[in-house]
């Protein structure tokens, strides 16, 4: 067959490459550590620290700390757990496999399983690397599951066990119609805690990568809805949203791709946003359109995603590019977990990996449409246009980074920085990739405070008509509203400019304002 010598080269190099086990080499990445904030004599903190700016009684230091202490064990426990997991995967599988003996082992002189081949450590070819993770050795030699009265089971019942499972309460969508002729609109899922108010903090917006979806900004949602609303969608292709047929029902190109974030913060009612990127391409376009629309953000906050013009794509990303090779890895279903878990310290949980294999085992849609994203993405020129608007932008925008990041060096981040005045700041604990996933808690310590100065959205369009809410969802507290111990909402007003919060370690409510003023006792007048 006739084929050109350089396309050529690069569908054997690939082949070669993986063959031989490659894997791109782990950034070196240097760990900056956080600078320590010392109180000052009384137990007062300085300003502009995101700490509470008031006096500690002796009795609220000791609660404070015992709450601190409590947290931070609860914590490592579960940290322990997971990387205990991790680690006792590779002899469990070895276990598993040794005991396993499949039904129609042999079939005439053909073997339907393979019992010493392409699995775990052993996996080898140009597709070899689909099996050799934590998250799938236990998949493939799972005695139970392989000698079940089925026969082995398919992937139909694997489907209907976690079919929409990640439909949690706050789940809602909207749809939007596509300038194509014959085309369906987009049904885009999003989740939503919190409340949109006039008067209180811009409601922020979580926008995430390639191979991920909302359900990874989860457990940050539910700890900064305290203090302001949060929504995070599902992008077309991805997890609960449309699963387009890239080119004839949507071009995932970066004209549609703004073009969606600006029709979906007008239906659901937003007119200003902060918004909150991490991961690769999706969240570029997010930050590039946030910086075209200065009027419809706030604020912005980029936790580990590409920056720094000359930034390398993982491999893991480079082979949706590769001719022939992407026709193959768009099918493979558990490539997002594996993509989310290599960039982590942590193994993955369960309920998580079902959450991101789901939608490639309903369909090869999502895969065609990463393909179709990969190839028309200039990930360069990407790169170099969010740095010219970052240097010319008035946007307030911080970067907080998770420091084991494998795929994005922590190094490239903070040059960006230092190159265009940008804020950085590490995240605390042993925090990758994934850095949301890994360590919410450090990540809300990092940004909550700067997001929540931020000025208020203002009234909702009334033009824009309000999306039904999903049956059984539930809204978190709204900030601008009186906030008791437990979360609920109390009748009383506040002044205007003044907002309310749980303190969590004591439990108690404080007030503050977006100019830095903070008291426990309710204010009576405006500030």
């Amino acid at each position: 067959f006739n084929m050109k010598p350089q396309v050529l080269g690069v569908v054997l190099g690939a082949a070669v490459a993986s063959g031989f086990g490659f894997a791109p080499a782990l950034l070196s990445l240097r760990h900056v550590a956080p600078r320590a904030i010392q109180p000052h004599r009384g137990g007062r903190m300085p300003t502009g620290l995101g700490r509470l700016n008031m006096q500690w009684s002796p009795e609220e230091r000791i609660a404070r700390e015992e709450a601190r202490q409590k947290r931070e064990a609860k914590i490592l426990a579960e940290r322990a757990e997971r990387q205990a997991k991790l680690s006792g995967v590779t002899s469990d599988f070895l276990q598993q496999k040794a005991n396993t003996s499949p039904q129609d082992l042999e079939r005439a002189s053909e073997e339907f399983v393979i019992t010493g081949g392409n699995y775990g450590d052993e996996a080898e070819g140009l597709f070899g690397w689909a099996n050799n993770n934590p998250s799938s050795k236990n998949a493939f030699y799972d005695t139970d599951f392989i000698n079940s009265a089925a026969g082995g089971g398919n992937v139909g019942e694997m489907m209907i066990a976690m079919r929409g499972k990640g439909r949690t309460p706050e789940c809602k969508d909207i749809r939007i119609a596509v300038d194509k002729k014959g085309a369906k609109p987009l049904l885009i899922n999003y989740r939503q805690m919190g409340q949109t108010t006039a008067t209180g903090p811009c409601p922020v917006l979580m926008v995430h990568g390639v191979l991920d979806h909302s359900w990874s900004w989860r457990p940050m949602m539910t700890q900064l809805s305290v203090q302001q609303p949060c929504y995070a969608l599902d992008m077309p292709g991805c997890g609960y949203s449309s699963w387009p047929q890239p080119g004839m029902d949507w071009d995932f190109d970066e004209t549609e791709i703004k073009n969606l974030f600006t029709q979906f913060v007008d239906l659901v009612g937003l007119p200003k946003v902060s918004l909150v990127v991490q991961g690769f391409i999706y969240s570029q376009y997010a930050l590039l359109w946030a910086l075209e629309n200065p009027s419809r953000v706030d604020r912005i906050v980029v936790l580990n995603t590409p920056l720094l013009p000359g930034t390398e794509m993982p491999f893991v990303l480079k082979q949706y590019s590769i001719p022939i090779v992407c026709n193959f890895v768009a099918q493979d279903a558990m490539r997002s977990e594996r993509f989310l878990e290599g960039g982590s310290a942590y193994a993955m949980d369960v309920d998580d990996t079902d959450r991101y294999r789901e939608s490639f085992l309903e369909s090869m849609m999502p895969g065609l449409a990463l393909v179709d994203v990969m190839a028309k993405c200039k990930f360069n020129e990407l790169l170099t246009k969010v740095e010219a608007k970052v240097k010319t932008t008035d946007l307030k925008i911080k970067v907080a980074w998770g420091m084991d990041d494998p795929y994005l060096s922590s190094l490239d981040a903070k040059a960006f920085c230092d190159g265009t005045g940008l804020e950085f700041v590490p995240v605390e604990g042993k925090a990758g990739f994934i850095v949301n996933m890994d360590y919410p808690e450090s990540v809300c310590n990092a940004i909550g405070p700067f997001l929540r100065s931020s000025g208020p959205s203002g009234a909702p369009p009334t033009s824009l008509a309000t999306p039904a809410q999903t049956p059984g969802s539930t809204a978190t507290t709204p900030v601008s509203a009186d906030a008791s111990a437990t979360g609920t909402v109390t009748a009383r007003r506040l002044p205007g400019g003044w907002y309310a919060a749980v303190d969590e370690p004591t439990g108690k409510t404080y007030y503050y304002t977006a100019d830095g003023a903070v008291t426990w006792e309710r204010p009576t007048t405006s500030a």
